[in-house]
């Protein structure tokens, strides 16, 4: 008796004396349970939404007269693939960028060869007699038309283009993405005043028809040309700095001479969003030298140590093309990582002796 007692204690000691610590372990794996038991009932909400059924048969759903709604497509994802390795492509380089570009042009491809194939069931189909529209019912707001949508996507281009190349891209791509927000709050205003007029006046009238932004696109292509050019080094800042020299009578290197020689303990290379060399070694215990030299045009690099407890050393950002010596504290024997903060891709190994 005294045993099965003893036994009824052990099991309701589970319970009542638990191991917080296992408990505490397992709340992320009761949290996922959670999110899918959600996710579950989600999908079956949506399978089970609205009358699928009349009496014993399944309803067709079928559009109104006169409105065509296109099939169901893999379009769409598709495209996000694509773009999105078109994307890594840019940020890491390499062949990555071309298999981003096939993939997004195939995308785009299947894309219009299944808008070809809906134009052509439209385009053939008896064509209903057309019905012109007033104004909206009463106490519907319809925004008139705007090119707002079409100019944010651009302005996101660029400035997505400048966060990857930098150099004078991104200070147009933000000018640009400011400019675009600040013509749609007005036609938010202009709106906002109309609905007030309407309160007023008892009808509600929509904005007129835009004019195409031919003034605004001209400014930013040119703008974003004048970026495009100056990064590519081909139209570089004139002055004293440019010619190497520091008064009006100083001469530089001729045009095309390679770049100077540097000197020092380790010498790196940036060119095309890599390192020329993959290891490298310096002395243990004593301070050395590394020249950095950076070929990238408008493309910013620098180098930085690190080993298991963190950066041990970040040197100078330097923008290509430019060429810099630093210097570099003592560094106790072992293997460490050197790399650009600006690139993951950039990475090598640097070995300090004994």
């Amino acid at each position: 008796m005294n045993e099965l007692w003893n036994s009824i204690l052990d099991f309701i000691s589970q319970f009542v004396i638990p191991d917080w610590g296992a408990l505490i372990a397992l709340l992320p794996v009761g949290l996922l349970g959670l999110v899918v038991l959600w996710l579950l009932l989600t999908i079956r909400k949506f399978a089970t939404a609205g009358p699928t059924r009349r009496g014993k048969r399944r309803v067709t759903p079928r559009p109104p007269p006169g409105v065509h709604l296109p099939g169901p497509s893999f379009s769409p994802i598709l495209a996000s693939i694509g773009t999105f390795l078109l994307l890594f492509g840019l940020v890491f380089g390499g062949s990555w960028i071309w298999v981003g570009v096939v993939a997004l042009a195939l995308s785009l491809l299947y894309w219009g060869r299944e808008a070809l194939a809906d134009y052509d069931r439209v385009a053939h189909a008896e064509r209903p007699p057309a019905i012109t529209h007033g104004s909206p019912p009463p106490g519907v707001h319809l925004p008139g038309p705007s090119f707002r949508p079409v100019l944010a996507s651009l302005a996101l281009m660029v400035f997505l283009f400048g966060l990857v190349f930098g150099g004078w891209l991104l200070p147009v791509g933000i000018l640009f993405v400011i400019a675009t927000l600040v013509g749609w709050l007005s036609d938010a205003r202009q709106e906002y005043v109309k609905r007030i007029e309407a309160d007023r006046a008892g009808h509600l009238e929509s904005l007129s028809a835009p004019g195409w932004p031919k003034r605004v696109l001209t400014v930013f292509a040119i703008l974003v040309l004048f970026a495009v050019v100056v990064d590519l080094g081909i139209l570089p800042p004139r002055g004293p700095a440019a010619v190497g020299g520091e008064g009006p009578g100083a001469s530089g290197p001729p045009p095309g001479s390679p770049p100077p020689a540097l000197e020092g303990d380790i010498v790196l290379v940036a060119q095309d969003l890599k390192f020329d060399t993959a290891e490298v070694t310096a002395p243990a215990g004593k301070p050395f030298t590394i020249a950095f030299d950076n070929r990238d045009s408008g493309v910013p690099h620098d180098v930085a140590i690190r080993n298991d407890s963190g950066i041990v050393f970040n040197g100078e950002d330097i923008t290509g093309p430019g060429q810099v010596v630093e210097d570099v504290p003592p560094l106790a024997a072992g293997t460490y990582t050197f790399f650009c903060t600006f690139h993951a891709n950039m990475t090598g190994t640097l070995t300090a002796g004994g």
